[in-house]
């Protein structure tokens, strides 16, 4: 595995991992509170090369340049450009998931997309209420103590995220950690998700402008990104291949992180040919 960083316009910066293999590569955007370690597990996993990216203003990289998922696409799109891939299957988590739909309408780079409980589809309850004026100043003052108390980061993350499991060690570590370096970032995220949910030309009010496979997954338990989201979803990218995964919550990667291999070797990186029919939903064990 290789770190590095991507210089964008501006004199920004996006810090990347990089894992060999063969085949068309995986390019990875992780969700709220994550950065591009939190992809390991599924980088060892499958045989295609991986890219992880930190988004705008999570671990190494530079805030965005406004707190919209365009902005985070923008950089996206312009680090992908500096790394000259010849096609990529884009998997995106919660908000990666939003970011990624984003980048697959700005580039034709984009093979085939995978979207983990992913954030954009609709109204998120948690963020909106986080946005609120009053609301904001008070839950980006507290957010380091939170973030630094074990004892908070686990029954923040077995409620919301992992339906009862408890968080792993490497993530409370990474989480602890940069307790008093994520509060910017995590402030403008929970902003752009606010707003993607609220805007009207969102996600889900309009078709999303990409034809190529798709492949979208929830759990039955997530708590941060409701199940009901695949049906805007659907509306948006009708071919899309839809599963609600039974007994699971919002963190596929580390929950079940050998099946969402599989999942996505089967339903998106293939390619077309052997992308599945669309299905309404797909309830799996």
């Amino acid at each position: 595995m290789i770190v590095e960083d991507v210089g964008l316009s501006g004199r920004r910066r996006l810090r990347i991992r990089r894992w060999e293999g063969t085949g068309r590569p995986l390019v990875l955007l992780h969700g709220l509170l994550d950065d591009s370690e939190g992809w390991t597990q599924l980088a060892l996993d499958t045989h295609r090369p991986c890219i992880a990216i930190d988004l705008p203003g999570f671990g190494g990289s530079d805030l965005p340049t406004r707190p919209r998922i365009s902005g985070y696409a923008e950089a996206v799109v312009e680090g992908l450009e500096r790394l000259d891939l010849d096609g990529c299957t884009l998997v995106g988590h919660s908000l990666g998931g939003a970011v990624a739909t984003a980048v697959a309408e700005r580039t034709t780079g984009v093979h085939a997309l995978a979207l983990l409980a992913p954030a954009g589809y609709g109204r998120i309850g948690l963020s909106e209420f986080v946005t609120l004026p009053g609301v904001k100043h008070a839950a980006s003052a507290a957010l380091p103590l939170a973030l630094v108390n074990p004892l908070t980061v686990t029954a923040a993350y077995t409620t919301f995220v992992a339906h009862r499991r408890l968080p792993s060690r490497d993530l409370m570590g990474r989480v602890r950690r940069r307790a008093f370096k994520s509060g910017p970032g995590v402030v403008a995220a929970t902003e752009a998700i606010a707003a993607a949910g609220r805007s009207k030309t969102g996600f889900s009010k309009r078709p999303v402008h990409f034809a190529g496979p798709v492949a979208a997954l929830w759990g039955e338990h997530d708590a941060l990104v409701s199940p009901a989201h695949a049906e805007a979803l659907q509306l948006a990218l009708p071919q899309a291949h839809v599963e609600i995964w039974d007994r699971m919550g919002h963190h596929p990667q580390r929950e079940r992180p050998q099946d969402l291999t599989r999942f996505i070797e089967r339903h998106a990186a293939r390619g077309r040919d052997a992308a599945a029919r669309p299905n309404r939903y797909l309830r799996a064990a």
